[in-house]
């Protein structure tokens, strides 16, 4: 294993393994493919991504960590990755130019079910904005950061992917979790074929996001959309609506509300529960 000025240990036989993989599972297909990084442990795979970016020029890179301390989550909530029981991956792609469209994110999400489902998995929903559930309950989730460009280098979008492989009853959690394990018994993907498969979706969809955001998957976000039709309350004010599905354009949450208003949520703004029936 090799140290770096971040202190973590690279775990150099882990990292050319995922790297064969995924040149492998991307051969003959037109697309970057990062460097890779797979890490005993770090706090966080996302700021690994974005505090050593300065070194990294402008190569796509991805990091898996078989341990993450202090991952992130939306609206400063954790997600931590015990040794192999979980996923903890990010994605940090060069941004020189242009404007990121702002359903960039769904389609993060959309990409991640692609991928469990190619592995066996069924049922897996997105709950908006960025959760992937089964049986209404949480399997993983996405948070998407960004850094701006300077005048000398590039912007970086920079995609944590989380997903729980096994064990997920023993996190403490208050609200419901599930994990591979407990939807594909005796079948569950070994943790780096896991990450193989993951990074492989999103090399093939990042370009497609990037020109022209979510468009060519509507079938798939209302296939995949969890809250369409159901009732949602917004939880910053109380509000209940109808959800009638996600904007490809802008990436909102459309719902209809109480008072007759039909609305456009953004999710840096709001908290949404979804309710089976109502």
């Amino acid at each position: 294993m090799t140290e770096t000025p971040f202190t973590v240990c690279i775990m150099a036989p882990e990292s050319a393994r995922l790297k064969e993989r995924v040149d492998e599972l991307l051969a003959g297909c037109d697309v970057a493919v990062p460097e890779i990084e797979v890490l005993e442990s770090v706090d966080s795979t996302n700021r690994y991504l974005l505090e050593t970016a300065p070194d990294a020029g402008a190569t796509p890179r991805a990091c898996l960590a078989r341990c993450q301390t202090a991952g992130r989550g939306r609206r400063g909530r954790t997600w931590q990755a015990r040794p192999g029981a979980s996923l903890a991956l990010s994605l940090a792609w060069p941004i020189r130019e242009g404007r990121v469209p702002p359903a960039y994110p769904v389609g993060v999400g959309i990409g991640v079910i692609q991928a469990l489902e190619e592995l066996g998995l069924e049922g897996v929903r997105l709950k908006w904005p960025n959760d992937v559930m089964v049986d209404g309950a949480k399997l993983g989730g996405i948070l998407m950061e960004q850094r701006m460009a300077g005048a000398d280098r590039p912007g970086w979008l920079v995609a944590g992917i989380g997903i729980n492989r096994e064990a997920a009853d023993t996190l403490g959690l208050e609200r419901a979790v599930t994990d591979l394990a407990s939807h594909l018994p005796g079948k569950v993907p070994e943790w780096l074929e896991l990450a193989a498969r993951v990074v492989e979706r999103q090399c093939r969809l990042h370009p497609v996001l990037l020109q022209e955001g979510i468009t060519s998957l509507q079938d798939d976000l209302e296939r995949l959309d969890l809250l369409k039709g159901r009732t949602i309350e917004v939880l910053d004010d109380g509000s209940k609506g109808r959800a009638l599905g996600i904007d490809s354009a802008s990436g909102c949450l459309v719902a209809a509300f109480e008072d007759g208003q039909v609305r456009h949520l953004h999710s840096g703004e709001v908290s949404i529960r979804g309710y089976e029936h109502g």
